[in-house]
């Protein structure tokens, strides 16, 4: 029996399931015939989420095959990836359920997506599996969605768009819903993963240090980008920003590393940031940051958050799952500011003598960041990587990679600019007139 091109795995999750109507219409686009399905524990809940989302769309999903698998059964996830050309994995918190999807898959030889913002275990991955993957010709990428397409994929669509070199880019986040909004914002599984991995922090310093060993670690050249740790206005537009804690510099830097290794290009400086339109909102910010941190680093401050996240995240998480009206009334954006040289020097490793004369600003946009850009960014992501395998990173030849080098030579920013999240570039201006 054929495989499958895709199986959503997780489906029956909140992610998962609204993976599902971006993939009705996502595989029969632009003369495509792609064939999927979904997989979780329950075969009722399954047929449950067909039909709930099959009459949201008004389309009918009965035919659509159905798997059974469990994270933990090791069988069940190895016949689940013998049945697709690639899973995407919609079941979190990866530090806790991830791996052993990756390790079916790797047995497989099936490609494997997430939307794990997890630096954790997207180092642990990198580090364990990147050499079998490479032998084996298959693509194990995550951060596939809100974290960390926009900005990862955001800040390679800068690059290719500046005439010159890009010395550095800070990139400043923002979000908004309109109207009144009622209920959470975002679904508990992600308020578990930032819970978990803000508790174990201190893994990571040790698999980086595992990680530099083994991955050759990138140059800094100057003039060095200064990493701004307190309030400060953003470059881009209004409002005061903050550092981001999430996955997304991480991941940035990373694809500027292999940029620099396979093509021979100056890897960019990068500042990821958050922006809020007031002093005050950042102090709030702040307050509740400090709280958090303290807490996950305590067994019981854990399970205060675990159990009460409403208390300690301003209403924004909840153990019930986020209204559909809610969800669609919120937007984001990410502003780009790049600074560079307009002259281009042969080598990546030739030094300028010149202070930077360029600049280029970009935004990334959407809405519904959470449940539609990040099921668009997933779906599509699966897609490009079965259609388009020869213009992945590493020329098809598989490998554990982050998104934007992965995706950098393919169609998916055209394809995300089609579906609704929108790349635009601002002429580049000379740097006194900017």
């Amino acid at each position: 029996m054929a495989r499958l091109d895709i199986v959503i795995f997780g489906a029956t999750g909140f992610t998962g399931k609204h993976c599902i109507p971006y993939m009705v219409k996502a595989v029969k686009e632009n003369g495509r015939s792609l064939t999927w399905g979904i997989a979780g524990r329950s075969e009722d809940k399954l047929k449950a989420v067909l039909k709930e989302m099959g009459d949201k769309i008004e389309v009918n999903l009965e035919s659509i095959p159905i798997i059974i698998a469990d994270v933990k059964d090791q069988e069940s996830l190895l016949n689940m990836a013998k049945k697709a050309r690639l899973v995407m994995n919609c079941c979190g918190p990866y530090r806790l359920f991830g791996e052993p999807v990756v390790k079916a898959c790797l047995e497989a030889e099936t490609h494997h997506i997430d939307v794990s913002g997890e630096p954790q275990y997207i180092t642990q991955v990198e580090l364990n599996h990147h050499d079998e993957a490479q032998q084996k010709g298959i693509y194990l990428i995550s951060a596939c969605g809100m974290d960390s397409i926009p900005t990862d994929l955001g800040i390679i669509h800068l690059q290719q768009n500046f005439k010159g070199t890009l010395n550095s880019v800070e990139t400043y986040l923002k979000g908004g819903f309109e109207g009144s909004v009622k209920g959470s914002l975002v679904n508990y599984g992600t308020w578990k993963s930032a819970i978990y991995g803000i508790s174990h922090w201190d893994e990571l310093h040790s698999l980086k240090k595992k990680f530099n060993e083994k991955f050759k670690k990138t140059p800094t050249y100057p003039p060095k980008l200064k990493f701004k740790v307190f309030p400060h206005k953003s470059k881009v537009g209004d409002g005061w920003a903050l550092p981001f804690l999430g996955s997304d510099r991480s991941i940035a830097r990373r694809s500027q590393s292999i940029l620099y290794e396979n093509d021979n290009v100056r890897p960019a400086q990068i500042g990821t940031y958050i922006a809020f339109p007031s002093v005050f909102v950042v102090f709030m910010v702040m307050l509740y940051g400090l709280v958090f941190g303290l807490l996950s680093r305590f067994k019981y401050g854990v399970k205060l958050l675990l159990d009460y996240p409403e208390w300690f995240s301003y209403g924004f998480f909840s153990k019930k799952s986020p209204q559909e009206e809610t969800i669609d009334k919120c937007w984001f954006s990410v502003d780009f500011y790049g600074e560079g040289w307009k002259e281009k020097l042969a080598d990546k490793d030739d030094q300028y003598t010149t202070p930077v004369d360029s600049v280029i600003t970009g935004k990334v946009k959407g809405r519904n960041p959470g449940y539609g850009t990040t099921c668009l960014c997933l779906v599509l992501a699966g897609i490009v990587i079965l259609t388009e395998k020869e213009k992945l990173v590493n020329n098809g030849m598989g490998g554990v990679y982050p998104p934007g080098i992965s995706f950098a030579k393919t169609s998916l920013v055209k394809q995300l600019n089609e579906g609704g999240l929108t790349f635009e570039i601002q002429p580049q201006v000379d740097i006194k007139s900017a």
